[in-house]
Formats: C-alpha cells, sequence, structure tokens
C-alpha cells in the first residue's frame, strides 16, 4: 500500500522567474532519506477560464512559450492577487489577456502541475464571455486571442498544443453537453 512519506525539511534554493524553488527532504517508507528540487508558484495559486461566448466558441490566448519553443495556445489566466478571491483573479486575467468579460463563472476544479511541482491551477467555466475592452497585457506579454469552436479546442488539448489540457477536461461536460459526464461532476466527492 503507498503511505504518504514523513517531510522532514523544506529549502528554499532560490527562484527561476515566477517560481520559487524548494528542496524537500522525506523519509522514505523503507526508511531512508531523499531529497526533491521542486517548484512552486511566487505568487502562490493560479486560475484560469473556459471562456464560452454566446456563439458558442471558446476564447484562447496564443503565446509564445519558451520551454517549448512555439507558440502555444492557453486558457485566459494567471497568477491570482494576494487578498483576492479565486474567482476575482480569474475574471481579471481574462479580462486583462484577452479583453472579454464573463457573464457568470461556475468553478469546475483543480489539477496540479506535475509530480515535481506543489503548483495548483484552478479552472473555472466562463458564460456568456463578451469582448468589451482592450487587452490589458503586462510588459513583455505578447497576447494574441483567438476563438475556437469546442471541438477545436479538444483537439489543441489532445495535440499537445495547448498549455491547459487539464482544465479542457474539467470543462469537457459543459462543452459536450454530455448528461452522464455532467452527473459525474455534480456528485458529491468520494
Amino acid at each position: 500500500m503507498t503511505t504518504a512519506w514523513e517531510l522532514l525539511s523544506r529549502e528554499p534554493q532560490g527562484r527561476a522567474g515566477r517560481r520559487v524553488l524548494v528542496a524537500k527532504t522525506f523519509r522514505l517508507p523503507d526508511g531512508s532519506e531523499k531529497t526533491f528540487t521542486v517548484a512552486e508558484h511566487a505568487a502562490g495559486t493560479a486560475a484560469a477560464v473556459v471562456a464560452l461566448t454566446d456563439r458558442g466558441t471558446v476564447v484562447l490566448a496564443e503565446q509564445y512559450r519558451p520551454g517549448p519553443e512555439r507558440v502555444m495556445a492557453e486558457l485566459p489566466g494567471g497568477a491570482i492577487e494576494p487578498g483576492e478571491s479565486l474567482a476575482d483573479g480569474a475574471a481579471r486575467e481574462l479580462a486583462e489577456e484577452t479583453g472579454y468579460v464573463p457573464g457568470e463563472l461556475a468553478y469546475l476544479g483543480e489539477m496540479r502541475y506535475d509530480a515535481y511541482s506543489g503548483m495548483v491551477r484552478h479552472y473555472f467555466l466562463g458564460t456568456g464571455c463578451e469582448r468589451r475592452h482592450e487587452q490589458h497585457l503586462d510588459p513583455g506579454e505578447f497576447v494574441t486571442v483567438r476563438e475556437v469552436s469546442p471541438a477545436e479546442l479538444v483537439t489543441l488539448a489532445m495535440t499537445a498544443s495547448m498549455t491547459d489540457p487539464g482544465g479542457v477536461l474539467l470543462a469537457l461536460p459543459y462543452l459536450t453537453g454530455d448528461p452522464q459526464v455532467r452527473a459525474l461532476l455534480t456528485s458529491p466527492p468520494r
């Protein structure tokens, strides 16, 4: 049976852009100790929006990303500011990156980045999204706004062409209208 490991120490190791590197030492199930370097988001937490328009399209942000060294489609989102709610931060990021404002926001869930990261990204479904103003981008941020069909969104997620496939997975029942999948999401967690 897999069990939790005992955390023995946690030592900051510096920053890498918006990430804080932390060396975490654990006692493993066999009694040995091992240190892992993990990344955490310097701002704490982040949120993104699957933004649906009344036309049935999904609003995406496209940006060049240095890791994969190519333009990637993304769900609009970013870091939550101190004192800001997840929903307010998600709506603010959507508006800043795309100029779109949601009519309503519903929480979809959270996803972990990977096994060597403590970072969590929260996802929202935005409905009735309308473009109400121009983008308000940070210095060094270059975003192209694009609307795609739900089918194209799923294809982007399945072909490693976007950075938020987990958010697409969480939104899939709402994109497809599948009542069985939707029922799974509305049942209480186990």
